[in-house]
């Protein structure tokens, strides 16, 4: 099947409309955006930068250097003098508050592509979301084509980012929705105005901010409030939630459930997964139908995910065995166990990179997916806002790391450094026989690695993004040499310099 791409078009008036700025008249020219960003390091040709003010820093000290790099046009709360730059002129248009203005073009671009009959999944869950939403995505660029959020670009900046810049000419749309906090969700699904909402399951990935899972399960099912078109909603069937989310749904308006797992009544049941050379090969049941597929992705709990989509493609009327006959070249996300071969000097390495960020629920489908091939060196940084919680998370990891029985463990942060203590103090005479070590940094973190690899040593690095696993992971990618390139540039966005939230 051809992948269709559609790209952004926002010309002058539209912008002036929708946001109700105006230009600062010694910067005006005609000029149309191809794309939105808050980083001026991103800007080219085409770009609208928005000069958001946080706590830390005013987008409008950037203005000079998104023009630079190429900005066509800059939202701004006031004209910023900048220098003439060869053959651009960076247009200012003055708005009273560039969160509001970028929200107003998020909201009017989602009408606009909702009057031409396009459709949005909004997708939302503590743990696989950003995995979900790209799958989905590939799904659908290839059943006539999607516009999806990059990367876990998820939160209040993220999300209006995306909806702003999106074409109404295009299908299909894949927004993913995180928080931190009650009520973030409730304000991003009133922009995104979903066709169906899918909550990929509940998990503690979050319980740094929030007192219990139960208050975790209801801020995520704020995502029904915006319910719109199809009015339909996707559910982990498995999810100890999922009578209470199937209830808050159908309150919400829901007009259909479709629900996914193992579980016997699961509309899209998972009946065996196998791995393979290449990845997984699935067995389900779909609404009643069989059907068997290849998932390129390795970790035998993104099977349960695919289900989800496949159920998602069911709710926009698509064909389910086309839609699945598209995984098979679906591989896994940089980050998100994506797995590199090559040497370091004379060593052979195989890396499993699932450094992007990590949760108890996440962490625990990872060690667990190596259980047919255990890695025997393990770097872990610490698993981050789990408040109270966080010393016996990490503890929780104890088991399934002593089943594995690595030859290294190589840790980054307190809690995790803490937990190899115990391991070696509580556990049996084979754990005695890890060698851990505690990284003072990421720069340690690497060198210890480096100095305990073996030729035909599998590494496995994982833990939460701001807990800098991801340093390691990325030193160790650029000394591979001979590696082939098995990661598609779909997937190779970062999230760096747009905020996101879980």
């Amino acid at each position: 099947m051809r992948e269709i791409r559609h790209s952004t078009a926002l010309t002058r008036e539209t912008i002036l409309a929708r946001t109700g700025g105006q230009i600062d008249p010694t910067t005006d020219h005609d000029f149309t955006v191809t794309n939105l960003t808050i980083d001026s390091r991103k800007c080219t040709a085409g770009s609208l930068f928005v000069a958001m003010t946080g706590e830390h820093a005013d987008g409008h000290d950037y203005i000079a250097a998104a023009a630079a790099n190429g900005a066509t046009a800059a939202l701004v709360t006031r004209a910023v003098a900048v220098p003439t730059v060869p053959n651009n002129r960076c247009v200012q248009i003055i708005v009273e508050n560039c969160q509001q203005a970028l929200d107003d073009l998020a909201m009017m671009g989602r009408i606009s592509h909702q009057q031409a009959g396009g459709r949005l999944v909004g997708i939302t869950g503590p743990v696989g979301k950003t995995g979900s939403k790209e799958m989905l995505a590939h799904i659908l660029a290839r059943m006539g084509g999607c516009h999806a959020s990059q990367a876990s670009f998820n939160n209040h900046v993220g999300v209006p980012l995306t909806l702003a810049a999106l074409p109404e000419s295009i299908p299909f749309a894949v927004q993913e929705m995180g928080m931190n906090a009650a009520g973030e969700i409730a304000q991003l699904t009133l922009l995104a105005a979903p066709d169906v909402a899918v909550i990929t399951r509940i998990a503690d990935s979050h319980a740094g901010f929030f007192a219990s899972l139960e208050e975790i399960a209801v801020a995520k099912a704020e995502i029904f409030d915006g319910l719109n078109g199809l009015r339909t909603v996707v559910l982990n069937r498995d999810d100890q939630f999922f009578d209470e989310l199937a209830r808050r749904a159908k309150r919400a308006g829901a007009e259909r459930i479709i629900s996914f797992g193992m579980h016997d009544n699961a509309d899209f049941r998972l009946l065996n997964c196998k791995a393979d050379d290449t990845g997984l090969q699935i067995q389900a049941t779909c609404l009643d139908t069989h059907i068997e597929f290849h998932l390129g992705m390795t970790a035998p709990h993104w099977a349960i995910n695919a289900l989800g989509m496949l159920a998602a493609t069911a709710a926009l009327g698509l064909d389910v065995k086309a839609a699945a006959s598209t995984l098979a070249d679906f591989t896994d996300l940089p980050g998100r166990g994506a797995r590199h071969s090559g040497h370091i000097d004379e060593d052979h390495i195989t890396l499993i990179d699932d450094s992007y960020n990590a949760g108890p629920a996440s962490m625990a489908a990872a060690l667990d997916a190596l259980q047919q091939s255990p890695a025997q060196i393990m770097v872990l940084s610490d698993m981050l806002e789990l408040g109270a919680g966080t010393e016996a998370a990490h503890e929780a990891l104890i088991p399934k790391i002593t089943k594995l029985n690595p030859r290294v463990i190589i840790t980054l942060g307190a809690s995790m450094h803490r937990m190899t203590q115990n391991l070696v103090k509580f556990g049996t005479d084979t754990t005695h026989s890890i060698s851990c070590h505690a990284a003072d940094d990421q720069c340690h973190a690497l060198s210890l690695v480096l100095a305990e690899i073996t030729d035909g040593d599998l590494i496995f690095i994982k833990g939460s993004h701001g807990s800098g696993a991801h340093h390691v992971a990325a030193g160790l990618i650029e000394k591979l040499t001979s590696c082939p390139d098995v990661i598609p540039a779909r997937a190779a966005n970062s999230a760096k310099g747009e905020p996101h939230a879980a």
